[in-house]
């Protein structure tokens, strides 16, 4: 046994503990060292059938509308490898129910869930949305906030039963970035759309996240 090769790099972390000092070091030990932690899903969507992701901005219309694309596929992609649906209604699906229903945006979640064929629908609606502060100038920063619930053909809210407008998970930005190219928002559109994405996936099946988040 090389007992040189096992001291050195406790030397160097006892050191690099030192350095950072105290209680921060030991926060520091914890979370660089401790197994992720698991999670638990906030809900369980039904085991058989269709399951609809619907993202809607009806009352606050979004100027990139393809942001709505990429959340529905991100999200049905991850249900999908992560066993949390059976199967997904596809965005192909319901933008050609939008676009053969003059009457799609009065519809209401529960009926484009039966004429898609779901069981339960993923209703996401976008509370907040931007890619710039001020579309004068060219530095960019995104914000993306939803409210997501739980809804049955039936139209019964079954996730969160205690808060009629959803949940809310925590707001996606995109650091500040200044590019005087027009097409640089649709980078910042994927960053936050990947984000939110996972976000909103992860509340309907266990996964991990690192220690001290």
């Amino acid at each position: 046994m090389n007992i040189k090769r096992k001291i050195i790099p406790a030397v160097l972390l006892a050191a690099t503990i030192a350095t950072i000092g105290g209680c921060t070091g030991i926060a520091w030990l914890t979370n660089t060292f401790a197994p992720p932690k698991k999670v638990g899903a906030q809900y369980e969507l039904a085991e058989k059938g269709k399951i609809l992701v619907l993202i809607d901005d009806l009352g606050k219309p979004i100027r990139y509308e393809q942001v709505k694309r990429l959340l529905t596929e991100k999200i049905n992609r991850l249900l999908m490898e992560n066993n949390a649906a059976e199967k997904v209604v596809s965005y192909a699906d319901i933008f050609r129910l939008s676009a053969n229903r003059r009457d799609f945006n009065q519809m209401g979640v529960a009926n484009v869930a039966r004429s898609l064929g779901a069981v339960q629908a993923i209703y996401v609606y976008l509370d907040e949305f931007s890619l710039k502060d001020d579309p004068n100038i060219s530095l960019w920063r995104g914000k993306l906030g939803v409210s997501v619930r739980v809804v049955d053909a039936d139209g019964k809210t079954l996730w969160p039963a205690d808060r009629p407008s959803g949940h809310s998970p925590e707001l996606s930005e995109t650091p500040e970035v200044d590019d005087t190219s027009p097409t640089y928002g649709a980078k910042v559109a994927a960053e936050l759309a990947d984000d939110m994405a996972l976000k909103i996936a992860r509340l309907f099946y266990k996964h991990t996240v690192p220690r001290g988040q």
